[in-house]
């Protein structure tokens, strides 16, 4: 509407053979007016394809993140190293990631800090194929990781450690296979004998005659899940910003898991991991129950669990102390907001 009479503001002004000063104001007026109402755009990128992204997808689709202010777009990047990537050029603004992703960019020089933890404990299954019965029967056999250092890779090394193995000592092939719908269809197919995947694909494997070797969401093992992490430049150039995306994922936690919200949180899955019907859907709804918490600071206890095992392997992670990738402000502005603890307050009732 604002274009078209702006257009015959022009048009009328350049009818009489000049462009009055007051056209040119209502149209320098219109102009700014319109852009003002678009709210700032993020791009927020996750490698991971499960159902742990869902408070992202359900703050777009239910209006989360346009209520707070933002514009978000949710990106598929395959790879932590590729995300860090375009997190330094620029390309995304936000990351929805790991602990290994965030560890190892700090040690190549990004200064990059969690500022959420959205999933801050362990969880998801590591699945063998039914010949397999115990830990030790994995010593030679082949496991499926989506790359070296990110999600799935530092669940299957904790897993490991939590049977008692180590992949070098036990002749453990690490293979690097792709995201867990392709590490599902590799476990199918016979390529892998073992991968870490979470609980809507793990549920697709039982039925197949899989067996769970362990449930990491049961296992004690510390551990900092997938989170929200920028450059700290963004964090002080955008408070604001941060703090909109911030609101936004809470509620979209306080919508997930309230029970009658329950049919939208189903399709939503269905959709974005592309599921054939509700039965497969319903594995990761419910998981997502105990995994999502309205508390979201980061786990630091968690985060050093990953930098004590990316360590063994990268002697850069010496030079990087895992309280120096946390950065906490956000969520403490947040939390003493009105909003959040009405959130809190109707989550209890």
């Amino acid at each position: 509407m604002k274009a078209k009479f702006v257009g015959t503001i022009l048009r009328r002004a350049r009818g009489g053979g000049r462009i009055s000063l007051l056209a040119l104001g209502l149209c320098f007026w219109f102009g700014n007016s319109a852009r003002a109402a678009e709210p700032p755009l993020v791009r927020i990128a996750h490698g991971a394809f499960n159902e742990k992204v869902e408070a992202l997808w359900t703050g777009v689709e239910q209006g989360f993140f346009r209520k707070h202010g933002v514009s978000v777009e949710v990106i598929n990047i395959r790879s932590g190293p590729q995300t860090m990537a375009a997190l330094a050029s620029g390309d995304i603004h936000m990351a929805y990631t790991i602990p290994g992703s965030v560890l190892s960019a700090a040690a190549g020089g990004m200064d990059i800090a969690f500022f959420t933890g959205v999933v801050n404990r362990g969880d998801g299954d590591f699945v063998v194929a039914p010949a397999i019965r115990r830990g030790e029967d994995l010593k030679g056999k082949r496991v499926g990781v989506q790359s070296i250092g990110g999600g799935v890779w530092s669940m299957t090394m904790l897993a490991l450690e939590h049977l008692g193995l180590e992949p070098t000592r036990d002749k453990i092939l690490m293979m690097v296979v792709g995201d867990q719908a392709v590490l599902t269809q590799a476990m199918t197919t016979g390529n892998i004998d073992a991968a870490y995947v979470g609980y809507t694909f793990s549920t697709l494997l039982k039925e197949k005659g899989f067996r769970v070797l362990l449930d990491l969401g049961k296992a004690p093992i510390p551990y900092q899940g997938l989170s929200l992490a920028t450059q700290r430049s963004y964090l002080k150039q955008n408070p604001q910003i941060v703090d909109s995306v911030v609101r936004a994922v809470v509620e979209s936690i306080a919508f997930i898991q309230n029970p009658s919200h329950k049919e939208a949180t189903i399709k939503s899955l269905m959709k974005n991991l592309r599921l054939k019907n509700v039965q497969e859907a319903e594995s990761g709804y419910q998981a997502l129950q105990w995994l999502y918490s309205l508390d979201i600071k980061p786990n630091l206890k968690g985060i050093q669990n990953m930098h004590r095992l990316l360590a063994m392997t990268n002697p850069k992670m010496k030079g990087v102390r895992s309280e120096d990738v946390i950065d906490e402000g956000p969520v403490q502005r947040v939390e003493k907001t009105a909003f959040y603890q009405d959130l809190v307050a109707r989550a209890k009732r």
